[in-house]
């Protein structure tokens, strides 16, 4: 179930979001401090967090929003091979700080200080999530996101070895489909995704999905080794 804290910050802070229209909530949210609450609320109203210059966050929420669809998610022959090798520990939530410092780790990133210490306490809120690659003894790679409900968006990806992420996120999606999560935002669909089986909808769309998904219990936790294989 929700934790009690993320119960409380959600009735604080739907009430203030959902009698506008999308234009007035983007602007009462890049109004708002920007503190766990905002969000959750950015999120559950359909919207992300970016950094632009000057190192002003604002909340966005494009017309064609990019998803990995759960039930047609695709594991390139190559990649599929290398998770059956086993060559990767997958962890879940347990060096979430340094995942995140990792995927800002770039020569241009929208990862700052302030979303870094956000998302850490969303951590801890158990809204934030990191899923792991682990290589003796040492972080390989891996991605953050947000999670609520039955609600995945995956927001960032990095990796030390080759293609240590890559086996980070399909290890995400059998945690997905084993959870029987509905919805797996990636903000935007790129070339990188379509192998993957990445797509986009309508925002109008994705926000009706994301009202199903959001009101949902789901839970994210590591698949048997059996589900990964298959």
């Amino acid at each position: 179930m929700l934790s009690r804290l993320l119960r409380r910050a959600i009735r604080l802070v739907l009430p203030r979001i959902d009698g506008g229209g999308e234009l007035s909530q983007q602007v009462a949210l890049d109004m708002i401090p920007f503190r766990p609450e905002t969000v959750i609320k950015g999120y559950l109203n359909g919207f992300f967090p970016m950094t632009e210059a000057g190192g002003v966050i604002r909340w966005r929420a494009p017309e064609r929003r990019g998803i990995v669809p759960i039930d047609a998610f695709h594991v390139p022959e190559n990649l599929s091979r290398l998770v059956r090798q086993q060559k990767f520990e997958i962890r879940l939530d347990t060096q979430f700080e340094e995942v995140i410092r990792a995927c800002a780790d770039r020569d241009e990133t929208w990862i700052t200080e302030e979303f870094i210490n956000t998302y850490c306490r969303l951590h801890e809120m158990g809204v934030a999530r990191s899923v792991e690659a682990w290589q003796d003894g040492q972080l390989a790679g891996g991605l953050y996101g947000i999670c609520l409900g039955r609600y995945f968006a995956t927001e960032s990806q990095f990796h030390r070895v080759r293609d240590a992420g890559k086996v980070a996120f399909i290890h995400l999606f059998h945690m997905l489909r084993s959870g029987e999560f509905l919805l797996h935002d990636v903000q935007y669909q790129t070339p990188y995704l379509d192998q993957f089986g990445g797509t986009d909808l309508a925002n109008s769309n994705f926000r009706q999905q994301l009202m199903q998904a959001v009101i949902q219990h789901g839970k994210l936790e590591l698949p048997s080794a059996e589900t990964v294989q298959a």
